[in-house]
């Protein structure tokens, strides 16, 4: 059965007014988008690194990831211009012919474009359509949109590039904690990954929606492609920093799975997405995950007296099925060992 919605794109059209289901609750944390104030950048000087240049970009990722959680890659070898003009001809197709690729299920259970992630009567409802695709280890071409007709090739290709981005990353993550360079992608095994098109219409009372509530990604690292449209906020030292769009640059953070992987030394933080009056905005984010049934656990090479264990082993496919439980809201799902933690951990105690 298909999951019934009213695509956000339809309701901004007509609406004066929001409708009481896609009131946010008041965030009263204040916001800072000034120069020189937002996530680091690196320069992957298209992989063609010297000795001297591989160490600071190790030294750069690592760096960012432990403090901000967050950065943003630059001459990273990817054409990011086809699967986006590609993924913004299909948010402008007519409704009908978007609705006939709508999901079958609620919660990214399926290949699908809808706007709902629950459909729980008191959800607040995101200011968001969104199409989502599995790319790995399975991919089923026949169930993506035919339209536009580039669509299936450029988004096929945006999933492999992505693979291998991800990979070097993790590369450049697992020697910048001491560990040998193919040690996370070896935790991760046959990665789980999947692509989701976020699609964030103009709306008439911004103040009062949120794109996307406050969150930490679950899986284990995220990689984005945002258009010229600002909108992604990261919270640090209790203040929203705006993640300012850098032409053809990829966003990357951390995710859950990696922190408990590096034993904290890396961070997966709060991050939302904020809407604005008049400007359509549109993301397009690849989740990097290990297979549901994989254990995952803190790497005993970063345990020690002065590196406690801080993490429980989790079994993936329970933490996200406790994630989509409850709501992809705050970050309140790792399980953690001791009472000795930093304020930006919002755990619950079990």
């Amino acid at each position: 059965m298909v999951a019934e919605f009213v695509p956000v794109q339809e309701l901004g059209k007509s609406l004066k007014e929001v409708p009481k289901n896609y009131i946010a609750p008041e965030d009263k944390i204040p916001v800072v988008n000034e120069p020189g104030k937002s996530v680091p950048v690196v320069d992957l000087c298209d992989f063609d690194l010297s000795p001297e240049q591989h160490e600071r970009v190790v030294h750069e990722i690592a760096t960012a990831s432990s403090e901000w959680g967050f950065f943003q890659v630059i001459n990273h070898g990817i054409d990011v211009a086809k699967p986006q003009k590609a993924s913004r001809d299909f948010f402008e197709l007519p409704k009908e012919e978007k609705l006939k690729y709508a999901a079958k299920e609620y919660g990214f259970k399926s290949d699908g474009y809808g706007s709902k992630i629950s459909n729980a009567d008191d959800a607040v409802q995101l200011w968001r359509d969104f199409l989502f695709l599995c790319t790995s280890p399975k991919r089923n071409l026949d169930n993506w949109p035919a339209q536009p007709p580039e669509y299936k090739e450029a988004m096929s290709g945006l999933a492999d590039d992505f693979l291998m981005l991800a990979k070097k990353v993790l590369g450049f993550l697992s020697e910048g904690v001491g560990l040998p360079t193919d040690y996370f992608e070896k935790c991760f095994g046959i990665p789980n990954q999947s692509i989701l098109t976020n699609y964030y219409p103009g709306c008439p009372e911004p103040d009062k929606v949120l794109g996307f509530m406050p969150h930490s990604d679950f899986g284990g690292l995220t990689l984005l492609l945002q258009d010229g449209v600002p909108g992604l906020q990261v919270l640090k030292n209790n203040t929203w920093v705006v993640v300012e769009p850098i032409p053809g640059a990829i966003t990357i953070n951390i995710s859950d799975l990696l922190e408990l992987m590096s034993n904290g030394r890396y961070r997966s933080v709060i991050h939302r997405v904020q809407v604005n009056a008049s400007r359509p905005r549109m993301s397009i984010a690849c989740n990097y995950s290990c297979s549901f049934d994989s254990g995952v656990a803190p790497a005993p090479e970063l345990i020690d007296e002065e590196h406690p264990q801080l993490y429980k082993p989790v079994k993936f496919g329970d933490y996200v099925q406790e994630v989509v439980k409850k709501g992809p809201t705050g970050k309140s799902y790792m399980l953690i060992n001791h009472d000795s933690k930093p304020e930006y951990m919002l755990f619950q105690k079990h």
